[in-house]
């Protein structure tokens, strides 16, 4: 069924379209009685796979559950219907930029915009892990900046289609079949790329490929597909900062906490949501922060590189299989690799009591589709005086895509 600005569906009218993907679209809409506006998530009828409706259901029920002011918020389910047959999902109304956008036109954000928008955007997650759940496509085209209160910059994670359930209270609507590589490549950890399960600590491989990307305008690893890029996040050392921003007290702690969350054997990414946001917050607040006092930043052990390499050794075939199952063709220009890693961190014993539950159940990925997002208002730049902390990004800087069977 064709969807057009006027119709109703439920008790909304549809006012504007806002986005489209493969499986779904989004539009700007009104409620009929209240006069309430909103964003609206609408299936294909005519495109879906069965089950769509289910994974719908599930990205509402697990936003429900987190419940945080820095993730969108989805306020009701909107059943089929002989009219349109196809369930819809009314979230809130988001007018504001996403954080890739900002990048893209920006460059490198200045320390006193970059902290603030890290330090919300691991709140969020934290609500997410304790809620019991991993995002697995976490990135800043999933991540809008808008205003509230007066205050602009406030966080709110997008696009809950990967997630995945660590709670076996949750049902998924199908199983992710170990093996099948599911997210964005520019983003996913080295367990994702190899299609291993995942926890929470696959999102916090995200939060350390951003931290480059905002702190140097750039992505860590580039390639020239989807295989080579997989097996750059197998494989390839994570780079350090420049020299000049070490020279930096902000920057020499960035480049410690990057590290520890780009490690490659997920036991070595020591740092929770929680306590990145608490670090992010202290270097916001002028406090410094010294490697030594970042867990798991000293290096790693060799029981700990003897795994790793051994990880390695079938990474190459596991990375050209998932990308065999997601299709190729597919061509990234994801920034640029810059000089060799620092050592890798020894994992410091972490109270479980710390720690998002860590439970082996699958979630089916979730539909395509732009989320809740409206036109986009001005954001004001960085002071003409704020130091820049690299030069700007390269013009052309294609993001890979979310890798989904769906699409």
């Amino acid at each position: 069924m064709e969807l057009a600005v006027g119709q109703t569906i439920g008790s909304y009218r549809l006012i504007r379209k806002l986005g489209e993907g493969t499986t779904s679209c989004v539009f700007e809409v009104e409620h009929l009685r209240i006069r309430r506006r909103a964003a609206m998530k609408i299936a294909h009828t005519e495109r879906t796979l069965p089950g769509i409706s289910r994974r719908l259901f599930a990205e509402a029920q697990a936003v429900n559950l987190i419940n945080h002011p820095n993730v969108v918020a989805i306020t009701e389910v909107v059943e089929p219907t002989e009219q349109h047959p196809a369930v819809a999902l009314v979230m809130e109304l988001l007018e504001g930029k996403l954080l890739a956008d900002v990048v893209a036109s920006e460059g490198p954000l200045a320390p006193g915009r970059l902290l603030p928008i890290l330090a919300q955007v691991c709140e969020g997650l934290a609500a997410v892990h304790a809620a019991g759940f991993v995002h697995r496509d976490l990135k800043p085209e999933n991540i809008c900046l808008v205003e509230q209160q007066g205050r602009g910059d406030c966080v709110k994670l997008l696009d809950f289609g990967l997630v995945k359930a660590l709670r076996p209270d949750v049902t998924s609507p199908t199983a992710t079949c170990e093996g099948t590589f599911l997210g964005s490549p520019a983003y996913t950890s080295p367990e994702q790329a190899q299609g291993q399960r995942v926890d929470y600590r696959t999102d916090i491989y995200a939060v350390g490929i951003m931290i480059h990307e905002l702190v140097t305008g750039r992505l860590p690893f580039e390639a020239d597909g989807i295989a080579d890029l997989l097996m750059r996040q197998i494989t390839a050392p994570p780079p350090r900062l420049s020299a000049e921003l070490l020279a930096t007290d902000v920057g020499l702690a960035l480049d410690a906490i990057m590290q520890v969350c780009l490690a490659k054997d997920p036991e070595e990414r020591s740092l929770t949501a929680t306590r990145l946001a608490g670090m992010f917050r202290q270097l916001e607040a002028g406090e410094r922060l010294p490697p030594a006092h970042i867990p798991g930043s000293r290096g790693r052990t060799v029981r700990s590189r003897r795994r790793h390499l051994f990880a390695l050794a079938g990474g190459a075939a596991l990375a050209a299989a998932a990308a065999g199952l997601i299709g190729t063709g597919t061509g990234f220009d994801v920034g640029s690799l810059r000089g060799p890693s620092a050592p890798s961190e020894v994992v410091p014993a972490v109270s479980a009591a710390t720690e998002p539950p860590m439970v082996t159940v699958t979630t089916a990925p979730g539909p395509d589709g732009a989320d809740a997002i409206g036109d986009a208002s001005p954001k004001s730049r960085p002071a003409p005086g704020a130091r820049r902390w690299a030069r700007p990004a390269q013009s052309g800087i294609s993001k890979a895509r979310t890798l989904d069977p769906y699409r």
